[in-house]
């Protein structure tokens, strides 16, 4: 009895990191274009400290809010190629977002603990809406245009 409850907790840990994995590689690859942007921006510190946080949250919500942990709708796998490029828009706007938030909060209160906390909230703010806005570009863009 012991080991099947054993087997069943270590697939529901390997499902979580499965998930978490392939969100960490969407995440930060598709977000490369805003990566190199953050290389010259201003207050490097800041700006690492805030950026890396936004990528570690945000990788480890998509893994939550994609495996359906927290259920706010269908969220795309990693290979979905139709939503490729509003996944990549979408979460860079999120790193983007969420990294200006935070060194902003950052330099104006002259402690690195806001670099930290705003971002990984942010991030996570801005994820939770992601299917909702899924659906409605995915009906936007079946619609039939006006001049038509």
């Amino acid at each position: 009895m012991a080991e099947g409850s054993n087997r069943t907790w270590i697939q529901r840990l390997d499902r979580f990191l499965d998930y978490t994995f392939f969100a960490a590689m969407e995440v930060n690859v598709l977000v490369i274009p805003v990566l190199w942007l953050l290389l010259v921006a201003a207050h490097p510190a800041e700006v690492s400290l805030s950026a890396m946080t936004t990528l570690s949250v945000a990788s480890l919500a998509v893994g939550i809010l994609r495996g359906r942990y927290v259920d706010v709708g269908w969220w795309p796998k990693p290979g979905h190629l139709a939503t490729l490029p509003v996944r990549a828009a979408y979460y860079g706007v999120v790193v983007g977002a969420a990294t200006y938030v935070g060194v902003a909060v950052q330099l104006a209160t002259g402690s690195p603990w806001p670099g930290i906390g705003v971002p990984a909230v942010v991030s996570v703010l801005v994820l939770l809406p992601f299917p909702w806005f899924l659906s409605r570009f995915e009906r936007l863009a079946k619609a039939q245009p006006a001049w038509v």
